[in-house]
């Protein structure tokens, strides 16, 4: 299986319990995602629209948002923008995980608040390095 081969190209406990949100409304990249950072030692809770992603935010306590722009019920921009407006969330780095790979996506993406930008599909090596370097394990 996929996960099991990174998690053993890579070493398990790479992510050191770092509780990350993903918020992906697609099942099969959901379930990819989660499955594989679960493996390599994350702690994941999904969200499958914006609004679940501000729920989620004050149950699960979040380290690290892995989100997707494409969000149904309100989208990743909109939940980001409210997030970073918000003194008790704005500090959660906020990492977009997209098909949009335009330069003006991206540019939209930071303006909203997103502290890194990444495109579907991922390479894993850029994404975990993403959480490191945002989850202060770098």
């Amino acid at each position: 299986m996929m996960a099991e081969r990174f998690a053993a190209e890579l070493g398990s406990g790479l992510g050191g319990a770092t509780r990350v949100l993903i918020a992906e409304d697609d099942p099969g990249s959901r379930w990819a995602l989660s499955t594989l950072l679960g493996k390599l030692g994350f702690d994941c809770e999904v969200a499958t629209n914006g609004r679940e992603v501000l729920e989620k935010v004050g149950s699960f306590g979040p380290e690290v948002i892995v989100m997707d722009l494409m969000l149904p019920v309100l989208n990743g921009l909109e939940a980001t923008r409210l997030l970073k407006a918000d003194a008790r969330t704005r500090d959660i780095p906020i990492l977009v995980l997209t098909a949009n790979a335009t330069t003006s996506g991206a540019s939209e993406a930071r303006h909203a608040g997103c502290d890194d930008f990444l495109t579907k599909p991922v390479e894993l090596r850029d994404l975990l390095a993403s959480l490191r370097r945002y989850s202060g394990e770098a």
